[in-house]
Parts: C-alpha cells; structure tokens; sequence
C-alpha cells in the first residue's frame, strides 16, 4: 500500500485479514479501511468485487459492477455522445466536436485526452474508430508523446462544444462518442465476473466488498485490509 513520509510501512496482515471459502459470502473490511489485496489459494472466481470510488474521483481499479457509470477503467472519467446531426462530413470544422448536451458532460475539463470510439457496452468491447486520422493512441510522456487533447468545453447547459488540439472527423453511421482520459481514469477495462484466478494469485486495489463465486472453494482467499 501506499504509505508518506510520516506514516509507518505495514506488511499485509499486519493491519488484519480474513479468509473464506464460501459461495458468495461477502468479507467487508474494518472502519476506516479497505481489502487492499486478495490472495488466491485455490484457482477461483469473485462474484463480487466493489470499489470504494463507484467510479468517481480517484484512482479505479478492476471490479464485478458492469455499470459504465462505475467503469472499472472503462469509459475514461465520462463519454459524450457525438452530435449526428450537427457533426457531418460537410459542415464539421477545424478542431471542435458538437456533443449533445447531458449532465455528465460536466466532467469533461481542459487538458484530458480523448479517445473517439463506436458505440460499445462494457462487458463486449471498446471499439475505437481505427482510421488513420482518428486512431491517436495517447503517449503521456516521452519523446514519442502524442494524443488529442481538450482545449475547452462550453455551450449549453454541460457543454455542447468540445475543442481539441487535433482534428477528429466524426462519423454520423455508427454514431459515435468522445471518451475522457484524465489522471485516475483510463479505458478499455471490461468487468471482472468470469475471471478465473489461479491459485497463489495476488491482486492489489482498494475494495469494499468482496466475495468469491463457486468455481474451487476448497482453497478459498486470505483478504487483506489496509488504509
């Protein structure tokens, strides 16, 4: 786990753990903690798995809710439908995408990334537009630093008009979404329900919840909590 300069390192364990081998019966963590690491001693799966951010602010980590909303690392920090009628290959301009004016696009903020993507669902694929203009995957650092990026967001209530640093063409068929990449949001991640987890595995994150399916429960998993 994480520690600063004035706080004490702990091993796993040191702050308590607990142990099941029981079909979906959940471990919740003490006050003030979280299950920062769940080992695996026999090959199994989680039927459930939760966060402690729901897809909020802060760092996201893999989990059973296959709510886009709760992303897991799925749609960025938030996704903005592309306006069809206004976004044509005729009359689309210069760096400034029209989306349709929702309450989430409140989320969208000067300096993430985007990606431009088809229409998905969390649990099949993210299916980002592949042509050549549009398929910039975003290189933070480095020599080879590259990514369109937002400049500034307004109109509407949320914001209808997005302007990039670099020209995207949407398309009209299929329609298409913008999605967010900020600094605790990234994309792709899809739920974790059917992985199957082989014995003497250890995952790392912060969760609130957790419980293991029925696929080996002779082993069961140690979890461990943290801060």
């Amino acid at each position: 786990m994480g520690i600063n300069s004035t706080e004490v390192s702990y091993g796993f364990g040191q702050l308590g753990s607990a142990y099941q081998n029981e079909n979906d019966a959940p471990i919740y963590p003490p006050k003030g903690m979280v299950i920062v690491a769940i080992q695996f001693l026999s090959s199994n799966k989680l039927s459930v798995l939760e966060t402690e951010v729901l897809g909020s602010g802060g760092s996201q980590y893999i989990t059973t809710t296959a709510v886009e909303t709760e992303d897991n690392n799925y749609l960025g920090v938030t996704e903005a439908i592309v306006n069809s009628a206004t976004n044509t290959t005729v009359n689309f301009t210069n760096d400034t995408v029209v989306v349709t004016d929702v309450a989430s696009n409140a989320k969208i903020k000067p300096g993430q990334y985007v990606l431009l993507t088809n229409a998905s669902t969390i649990n099949t694929e993210l299916s980002v537009d592949t042509t050549a203009n549009e398929a910039v995957t975003p290189i933070y650092n480095g020599r080879n630093k590259q990514g369109a990026k937002v400049v500034s967001v307004a109109g509407g209530t949320y914001g209808t008009h997005v302007t990039l640093d670099t020209v995207l063409t949407p398309t009209t068929s299929p329609q298409q979404y913008l999605i967010f990449l900020d600094e605790s949001h990234g994309a792709g991640s899809t739920s974790v329900t059917d992985a199957i987890f082989p014995t003497g595995v250890v995952i790392y994150g912060r969760w609130t919840k957790a419980a293991l399916a029925n696929q080996d429960l002779a082993g069961g998993a140690v979890f461990y909590f943290g801060k």
